[in-house]
């Protein structure tokens, strides 16, 4: 049986919400933050405010590990906010999972969102919180204006309490325009699965893993897009989650958009359903590539910690319940 994670309650207009950083600085694009900012706040109606140290800069970080855990808790503290978005990835989210009181987050739910690096939080909180915390925001993205397929994701997911079947985005691209061969959702196994979703970029979840900070990976299904790993480097992960023993616990498996895995030379003309299939053979748990799952593309959001439903053989996917109260 699922169990249910701890919901927080849905965003309306008018809402204050803060922007974190919770790993790299963003000193160097402040004009194209607050582009993303602004077009945010007009999209969707919220009032969006920068953490004390969401600009700032400690090397290559946005500030000390001690600054980038206070943004977030202080935004947990105060009642006023609904929600804590992340700005952007990196490397040093995981400074931070040590640094957080749970016990506060778990007390004040909000909505948590990121992308990238920043889903090395997004499943610690969840881990250690039940609360379901939300895979999909990046705010660069918006630097240009409105994303149509993600901004409806968005509106769906975190406003109005939508639940049912995900819909390919009809207008799929690689935003910066890299070369790929990805083109639609597509069967990698065949089979269907219900699980908690859990997981996001592949690097983020594998320093979590053997910590007390990572998901359960029971019952669970596992959801991991790449940033600019070579088709070998995408393989060795996958036969890492396999001597992990990861391979057998979970019910399912989605490979997200894997940017720059296609790029000419180091073996990249390799299928990543062919390496897929040859890594989980002896496994039947079913796989599917879902490309709005990754960098460089327009992300649906999708809710950690919460049932979801993969249906391989039909290239479905399903979110049975709003994922908000």
């Amino acid at each position: 049986m699922i169990q249910e994670g701890i919901l927080p309650a849905r965003l309306t207009a008018g809402d204050h919400v803060v922007i974190v950083s919770p790993s790299s600085t963003i000193a160097d694009r402040l004009e194209q933050a607050e582009s993303a900012r602004q077009n945010i706040e007009s999209i969707f109606g919220l009032r969006l405010v920068y953490a004390a140290n969401a600009r700032g800069q400690h090397f290559y970080s946005s500030g000390t590990a001690q600054q980038r855990s206070d943004d977030i808790m202080s935004a947990f503290s105060d009642p006023d906010v609904r929600a804590v978005l992340f700005s952007t990835g990196g490397a040093t989210a995981i400074d931070l999972v040590d640094r957080l009181d749970y016990a506060t987050i778990a007390a004040n739910p909000k909505i948590v969102a990121g992308l990238s690096d920043s889903s090395t939080l997004l499943n610690a909180v969840t881990a250690r919180t039940g609360v379901v915390t939300y895979h999909g925001f990046e705010m660069f993205d918006y630097a240009d204006g409105d994303l149509p397929y993600a901004s409806q994701s968005m509106r769906e997911i975190l406003f109005d309490r939508w639940s049912g079947s995900y819909a390919p985005n009809q207008n799929w691209r690689d935003l910066h325009g890299d070369a790929t061969t990805y083109r639609e959702w597509r069967t990698i196994k065949e089979g269907k699965a219900q699980g908690f979703a859990i997981g996001g970029n592949s690097e983020a979840f594998m320093q979590l893993a053997g910590t007390s900070y990572a998901p359960n990976v029971s019952d669970a299904i596992l959801f991991l897009e790449t940033y600019r790993l070579q088709k070998r480097h995408i393989q060795a992960l996958l036969v890492q989650l396999k001597l992990r023993g990861i391979f057998e616990s979970i019910r399912g498996l989605v490979v997200g958009y894997c940017l720059g895995s296609d790029e000419p030379g180091g073996g990249n003309d390799r299928d990543i359903a062919e390496i897929a299939r040859e890594v989980s053979d002896g496994y039947d748990f079913p796989i599917m590539q879902i490309g709005e799952i990754g960098h460089q593309v327009e992300n649906l959001i999708l809710p950690l910690g919460i049932e979801i439903e993969l249906n391989a053989t039909l290239k479905t996917l399903r979110l049975p319940n709003p994922a908000v109260r």
